[in-house]
């Protein structure tokens, strides 16, 4: 008897202006342009872009999954192309361009365009542009979802939660890396396993309320994220979890086993 055939999607946003889900999306269309796109940000998105999020999805151990890369149709011609040539000839990536409108619409629409419907299931997870997952995540993911979604009987969709990672917070002075294990879901880290077909995905409902609405499994073993604080950041991170319960020596063999990097690159990150 032949596995269970599950396929692996990805959606992550980037600098994209839409109706809903950001801090500013009760701006205007143009007041949004004009914050987003500014050119200095641009700059510190790209870098963040391409040393921490773009980085960990090359260099997966698995590299059977699809990403996209959602932008709005608005993103300057230069940065469009700056992308394209980011992922091109990477199998798993593509820039997919949305018009202005709400964000879980476009989303959505990213999801259900990538549907194999000769899988059995669909894993969707989620992974903002300035941050990591670990270089086994996907296959961390794969080895779990279907087993997961055959403990309950009625097809209902299930989240699982890898809920240990890292923060390195980014300072005008020094930069700070840290352990933490949340007790809810992060916006980084998370995947939600469902039929294929099915409407449901990662997005769905906020992150940090995914256990009052879907079974949800949470996952503590490993270091399975690395997220970044900065100036930047469309909110206030907050933390729902315990930190820094680690050593330094600790920290530093996560950095290399997770992520192949050391504390001294990230400590002079962006300096």
């Amino acid at each position: 008897m032949s596995a269970d055939k599950n396929q692996i999607v990805g959606v992550m946003r980037f600098s994209y202006i839409s109706k809903g889900g950001f801090a500013h999306s009760h701006d205007s269309q143009t007041d949004q342009e004009a914050m987003i796109y500014a050119p200095e940000r641009m700059e510190r998105r790209f870098r963040l872009f391409e040393d921490f999020a773009l980085r960990s999805l090359k260099h997966q151990t698995d590299q059977d999954f699809k990403i996209v890369v959602l932008i709005t149709q608005s993103l300057p011609q230069n940065y469009k192309d700056r992308l394209r040539d980011l992922v091109s000839g990477w199998a798993p990536g593509q820039v997919v361009e949305k018009p202005f409108m709400p964000q879980f619409r476009a989303i959505r629409t990213c999801y259900d365009a990538l549907q194999d419907t000769s899988a059995d299931y669909f894993t969707s997870f989620r992974l903002d542009d300035d941050d990591m997952i670990d270089t086994r995540f996907i296959e961390r993911v794969r080895s779990r979802a279907v087993k997961l979604a055959q403990v309950k009987d009625d097809a209902a969709p299930v989240v699982i939660s890898f809920n240990r990672g890292l923060y390195l917070k980014i300072g005008q002075q020094k930069n700070h890396i840290f352990d933490a294990v949340e007790r809810t879901p992060l916006s980084v880290g998370t995947a939600m396993i469902t039929r294929t077909g099915a409407h449901e995905n990662i997005y769905s409902r906020n992150h940090r309320k995914l256990p009052a609405f879907f079974t949800t499994f949470s996952d503590v073993d490993c270091p399975s994220w690395l997220r970044t604080i900065h100036r930047d950041n469309d909110s206030k991170p907050e933390f729902t979890g315990e930190t820094k319960l680690l050593g330094k020596a600790e920290v530093d063999v996560q950095l290399r086993t997770a992520f192949g990097l050391k504390r001294t690159e990230l400590e002079s990150w962006g300096r």
